[in-house]
């Protein structure tokens, strides 16, 4: 009945349909399975299956202060130069708030990029007037943050996430560009102890070996919320970046064990990106990063609007015309959610992929990421290139859970402020 795994001595029984798992014996453990099997299942189709949008990613510019070689954006719509008006914006912000409304809940706004606050004038008016109507957060590499803006972000408590990709200021410079590195820092003093924000790592073959520093020098910067995502090859040029998965996986696994360290120091920092995968086991419903479920939460949970208002599954795919829902100045949100182009992303399936298939972790990982897989096969049903990173990431998973230290470690409440998710 169950797949078994053991982790440092520790013999884990696992369902790979509803996540249950559990120690000792296995009759007693069967015994709980039948009884709670129905409604884990209910549980785990609801949470792979249903549509229930709570966030769109806006980008209100196709303009971008830096060059990244990893960036997942086509040349041709960076190029575009299509700055939103303010008038645009109001569009789809109000939109958005009718939409929420009719859900009874208070969604989310997040500007994202290529780089949003090109766009801050517009940006800035629409969060003044529009936020006791919808949470909103901003995305931004920081180039163009001064420390009035950062004032401005506390004040209307928009959660900010800031890019930073290498404690070495030379390697992070090479990856996001001259002076990257010194705004960053200064960045992070205008907002050390602000509970809204989050720093995005992402990980390459330059920076792979740099987590665990990473994550001592965010805390003593006062941040206590960091991501650290794999570069997807999303764009053919990102693929040379792309680091080996057992190695990323090693440094990645350092890097969360150096934060369970600090956080038992009373110096407290998540790497989110492990703590939901921890939340996954846990409890896996109550997931709030949506990336490793499958279906995943694009379309789904959120979607992603280009400067000239196309919608897309999540930011990966603009510009990839096959997953184009309509646009958001045109169309219902409810009709670009149900289009033919999303139903590609929210109908694809762990089980239908012939690695997952047998895989104990499938529902715990979701084989990420479905614009990446569209690289190499438009079914989106290959193998995941990171596969051995998100297994080895499970089983760090568990070790975690078997030597309890799950509370250093999943903090729900920090996860949930990074999207402002209260409704979810």
């Amino acid at each position: 009945m169950f797949d078994k795994i053991t982790v440092d001595g520790t013999e884990f029984q696992i369902d790979p349909q509803t996540n249950f798992w559990g120690t000792g014996d296995t009759t007693k453990l069967e015994q709980l399975y039948n009884q709670m099997q129905p409604k884990l299942a209910a549980e785990m189709k609801e949470l792979r299956y249903s549509t229930d949008l709570i966030l769109f990613y806006v980008n209100p510019t196709d303009m971008c202060n830096a060059n990244c070689p990893y960036c997942y954006l086509p040349k041709e719509v960076k190029s575009r130069g299509k700055n939103m008006t303010y008038q645009e914006l109001k569009v789809i912000v109000e939109k958005a708030s009718a939409f929420f409304k009719s859900q009874n809940k208070k969604g989310s706004v997040i500007f994202h990029g290529t780089e949003p606050l090109l766009n801050k004038e517009n940006l800035f008016q629409i969060i003044k007037e529009y936020h006791k109507e919808v949470f909103f957060g901003i995305q931004t590499n920081g180039l163009a943050l001064t420390e009035s803006d950062a004032d401005f972000i506390k004040e209307y408590e928009v959660n900010v996430g800031v890019s930073l990709d290498s404690p070495v200021e030379e390697i992070n410079d090479f990856l996001r560009g001259q002076g990257h590195y010194k705004q960053v820092m200064k960045a992070l003093e205008w907002l050390r102890g602000y509970r809204g924000l989050n720093v995005v790592t992402t990980m390459t073959t330059y920076n792979v070996g740099q987590l665990t520093d990473m994550v001592r020098l965010l805390q003593s910067k006062g941040v206590t919320l960091c991501l650290m995502n794999p570069v997807r090859g999303t764009q053919q040029s990102a693929h040379a970046l792309r680091p080996d998965p057992a190695v990323a996986a090693a440094a990645f696994i350092g890097a969360t064990e150096e934060a369970i360290r600090l956080t038992k120091a009373g110096k407290r920092i998540v790497v989110a990106d492990f703590a939901n995968i921890l939340l996954g086991i846990i409890a896996p419903s109550a997931r709030v990063m949506m990336c490793d479920i499958s279906p995943c939460g694009g379309g789904r949970r959120y979607f992603a609007v280009a400067a000239n208002g196309n919608a897309y599954p999540c930011g990966e795919f603009i510009g990839i015309e096959d997953f184009n829902g309509g646009n958001i100045f045109n169309d219902p949100i409810e009709q670009i959610a149900a289009s033919e182009n999303f139903l590609k992303v929210t109908r694809r399936s762990v089980d239908d992929i012939a690695e997952c298939q047998t895989c104990t972790f499938r529902n715990m990982c979701g084989s990420p990421c479905p614009a990446e897989m569209h690289t190499a096969d438009p079914k989106m049903l290959q193998k995941s290139y990171y596969c051995e990173f998100y297994k080895q990431l499970a089983l760090h998973a568990f070790r975690v859970i078997a030597r309890g230290d799950v509370g250093f470690v999943v903090k729900k409440s920090a996860l949930r402020e990074l999207y402002n998710l209260q409704n979810s």
